[in-house]
């Protein structure tokens, strides 16, 4: 299937959440009219961003470098998790992300205050949304260019399992240290330390998948509700259509009896 012209999609995101529709639909006939009735049928589709999505696309067109620093430090949390490394290198990487992400919170709410859209709903889900563009690459991709339609996810979730760092190996003891040589065991303050960590990871892990199964019951109340009133409103159009059908054939029967009366009258 043919996609939407990318020029003409990241135009029309960029744009405030009233003027999306208009500019949709005569982006379309615009296309349609040059012969592109594909890329003007696309266009048509186009949803309009949520309130949680348009604040994500409007936070990476006036901060840019501000989304990049999350992405780059979701990119690096996901290279430590993957790479099973150790819980310090874990909470380094968890602590830069949250930094990053009320960074990138403390610009949304003011984008958020200045549209009329700053409920603490809203805003939760701002913050799952770039929460999740950290974690999720192609998530990230659509925050990045802000293009983003719905809050959670773009188009498809990424399971935040696939991140749980596996268990870092064991090493093996030398087989022949030197008689001089004597095995070192960690000291109990270190041992308590990197017990401490893994447990903090752990934490961290299950607050992972808590919000991540919080994000897909939103996501899926919210596709259902959308789905509802599409088909409302695709009533709506065809109810206006008929009346305005009505309307002008009793305008036309209205100008042919005063017509009439006119005749008579003379």
């Amino acid at each position: 299937m043919a996609e939407p012209p990318e020029a003409d999609v990241e135009r029309l995101y960029g744009l405030d959440l009233d003027e999306f529709i208009p500019a949709r639909d005569a982006t379309a006939r615009r296309l349609r009219g040059d012969g592109r009735r594909t890329e003007a049928d696309q266009v048509k589709a186009l949803r309009k961003p949520s309130n949680p999505a348009w604040v994500v696309n409007r936070l990476a067109r006036a901060e840019p470098a501000v989304v990049g620093e999350l992405l780059a430090a979701g990119r690096r949390l996901r290279e430590v998790q993957l790479g099973g490394g150790g819980g310090g290198d874990l909470r380094e990487a968890m602590d830069d992300e949250r930094r990053a992400l009320d960074r990138a919170m403390r610009n949304a709410e003011e984008i958020a205050t200045h549209a009329k859209l700053a409920s603490s709903a809203t805003l939760d889900r701002v913050r799952e949304t770039l929460h999740l563009a950290a974690l999720d690459p192609e998530v990230a991709d659509q925050a990045e260019r802000g293009v983003l339609v719905r809050e959670g996810r773009a188009s498809g979730f990424t399971d935040l399992a696939v991140f749980a760092p596996s268990p870092s190996p064991r090493r093996k003891a030398d087989p022949s240290p030197a008689p001089s040589q004597k095995p070192t065991s960690p000291s109990k303050a270190d041992q308590r330390k990197a017990a401490a960590a893994e447990r903090a990871a752990a934490r961290e892990r299950e607050r992972h998948e808590k919000a991540l199964t919080k994000a897909r019951e939103r996501l899926g109340a919210a596709e259902r509700d959308l789905t509802a009133a599409e088909r409302d409103a695709e009533r709506a159009r065809g109810a206006l259509e008929k009346a305005e059908g009505r309307a002008a054939k009793a305008r036309d029967a209205r100008d042919d009896a005063a017509a009439h009366l006119a005749e008579l009258g003379e």
